[in-house]
């Protein structure tokens, strides 16, 4: 029997309920970054947890392999810290923060009305991702700024859910990075201190933009 791919528009009336109703998120995941000039594919595991707060994001991003850091954002600011070297290079992302936030928080909590404001969105059909049934949703941005840096992203829904199983961002140089996640869970009873950054005394701090 044919697989009745489920329409997109089933898809976004979904995902707008579920933005309605979204707190805060924690998945692991599972990073794959490829370099086309080099023809390299790097692999990153780590974990995610979002929280939405008004008006602003908290994201805590942990890599385990193949090296441990943690980035932080936190509204407009982004710190990345590696413990081995306990440095925290701190950033501001206040030129980047709606394409930053929109980049994390894809497909998180975010609303088709949301996703249409920043990106033309097109169907791109049915696929299966190990096994599980899902739709794939092409996104184009709108701004230029943001087209310098991404020119397509993919998502991939599975059915009956409202988060994306992976998520594609490809980039002009052809490279690509795309996320796979799993264990996702919405509005986790988590404490607070989850959604913070705790530096070690004697941190190195760093400021690559000055």
């Amino acid at each position: 029997t044919l697989v009745q791919a489920e329409s997109m528009a089933d898809v976004l009336a979904r995902m707008d309920r579920a933005a309605g109703e979204f707190r805060s998120l924690s998945a692991t995941m599972k990073r794959i970054h490829y370099t086309a000039v080099l023809n390299e594919t790097e692999e990153t595991d780590g974990t995610v947890r979002l929280k939405r707060l008004k008006g602003s994001t908290i994201g805590v991003i942990e890599f385990r392999q193949p090296e441990t850091r943690t980035i932080f954002v936190n509204g407009k600011s982004v710190q990345v810290f590696y413990p081995k070297a306990n440095t925290v290079e701190i950033y501001d992302a206040s030129k980047y923060t709606s394409s930053m936030e929109q980049i994390i928080l894809l497909g998180f909590g975010t609303s088709s009305t949301e996703l249409k404001k920043s990106y033309d969105i097109k169907d791109g059909g049915a696929q299966k991702i190990n096994g599980t049934e899902t739709t794939r949703l092409e996104l184009t941005p709108k701004s230029a700024e943001l087209k310098k840096m991404i020119t397509k992203i993919e998502m991939w829904i599975a059915e009956g859910q409202s988060t994306p199983l992976r998520v594609k961002f490809s980039e002009p140089s052809r490279n690509f990075e795309q996320v796979d996640y799993s264990d996702n869970q919405t509005n986790p009873a988590l404490p607070d201190s989850a959604f913070e950054l705790k530096l070690p005394p004697g941190v190195k701090k760093i400021y690559p933009q000055k």
